[in-house]
């Protein structure tokens, strides 16, 4: 049958002391009600998973266990959540450890965080046809950082995956966190360019408009937005704790923040493009909602039904009430699918199956990193990035 997703952001409770909130309770209760009654094969967390301040320990805090663990896993066991960084989790004003959110994938039987960036693929039969979705993780804090204030905080926290980053960019006068964003921008383009599936979906925790405190991104404005109409590609984020759907040039973009309050004012409705707004939940219990919220909304969540030739996408509020269905999204047309990934990339495959044989997350990140731009020199950027991509989509096929 059609293939169902859920997705939620900005969950992850209020702070150390209080892991979690009645809202995101509420709306975690919602999520569940509807993934079952979906079937959903998978749910993505789109960042802020750990409020105030991220991560402060490492992959035994008891943060995965109070903020997720008890409040998601439990309510829908066997099914796996993808998990992307937002903000809050590289600590916002404070140091984290951004690292033991990768880490605890390994100690987790539903948590999936594999990398910083990294791609979902799912292959599925839908009346008859056989269908295939690609979702590609970004990091967008990576992307675009977090104000010089936390720059530094982020350079630190990016030590885990080795300092090849940082020999390989001396040259471009680039600090850490910008080698890294530019390997990942290499990535997805590359991803994008080759992906053939029906469905391509991009997800990250800024979104590229937003109406909310936060507002929209100039860096996935100028960068990832014409990646985006370029490839046919779609894109769900969270950041601005609400619920919006934007649809501008042909591209479709979510935010879905609102998975522990609802939710922000309407205050950057002007960094929005005329006539592109959709549907808005926003002000304190939806009171500024366009169109006006039917109950007081606690919190909310977006369902994704892929069919045969469209995916249908719905925002809900806490108790799983739909608010708004998008109208449907048609699956890609042929002239949007891409080409076998380019020679350069099919070269590194010999070293993929070493790194992957490795037992630490961290590590396996270092020698990803290492593999991609150490060989820089001999290979070129493109081909030097070759192993990082072939590692990223092989890590998050359907078993993994």
């Amino acid at each position: 049958g059609d293939l169902a997703v859920v997705a939620i952001g900005d969950w992850g409770g209020h702070n150390d002391e209080e892991p979690t909130t009645e809202s995101q309770r509420l709306t975690a209760v919602g999520l569940r009600r509807k993934a079952l009654e979906l079937d959903a094969s998978f749910a993505m967390l789109m960042g802020d998973n750990f409020y105030q301040h991220g991560i402060t320990g490492d992959d035994s805090s008891t943060r995965f266990r109070d903020t997720f663990e008890a409040i998601y896993a439990k309510l829908l066991p066997g099914r796996p959540f993808y998990a992307l960084a937002g903000n809050h989790d590289y600590g916002e004003g404070l140091m984290a450890n951004v690292s033991a959110q990768v880490a605890y994938s390994k100690r987790s039987e539903q948590w999936r965080f594999p990398s910083l960036w990294y791609k979902i693929q799912r292959d599925f039969e839908a009346s008859g046809q056989v269908r295939s979705l690609d979702v590609l993780v970004l990091d967008t804090v990576v992307l675009c950082g977090n104000g010089e204030q936390n720059e530094d905080f982020i350079n630190e926290e990016l030590r885990f995956l080795g300092d090849t980053y940082l020999n390989a960019s001396d040259d471009h006068g680039l600090n850490r966190r910008q080698a890294a964003a530019e390997a990942q921008w290499a990535w997805l383009e590359e991803e994008l360019a080759a992906s053939s599936a029906d469905y391509l979906w991009v997800s990250g925790h800024y979104p590229i408009w937003s109406a909310g405190n936060d507002g929209s991104q100039q860096c996935l404005i100028d960068r990832l937005r014409p990646m985006l109409v370029r490839h046919g590609a779609h894109y769900i984020s969270g950041h601005d704790h609400m619920l919006e759907h934007f649809v501008y040039e042909g591209l479709n973009t979510f935010v879905v923040g609102a998975g522990k309050e609802c939710c922000y004012p309407a205050v950057n409705v002007d960094t929005t493009p005329p006539n592109a707004m959709r549907y808005m939940l926003a002000g304190d219990l939806g009171a500024q909602s366009r169109p006006p919220a039917p109950f007081p909304v606690r919190g909310g969540f977006a369902s994704m039904v892929f069919g045969a030739e469209a995916v249908d996408v719905a925002l809900h509020a806490h108790d799983g009430t739909v608010l708004y269905f998008a109208p449907p999204i048609a699956r890609r047309s042929r002239a949007h699918h891409g080409a076998a990934p380019a020679a350069a990339t099919m070269m590194a495959a010999d070293a993929t199956d070493t790194i992957e044989q490795s037992e630490s997350v961290p590590s396996t990140m270092t020698l990803i990193v290492a593999a991609g731009l150490g060989a820089a020199p001999a290979l070129g950027i493109a081909a030097a990035l070759a192993v990082a991509i072939l590692v990223a989509r092989r890590r998050c096929l359907p078993g993994y």
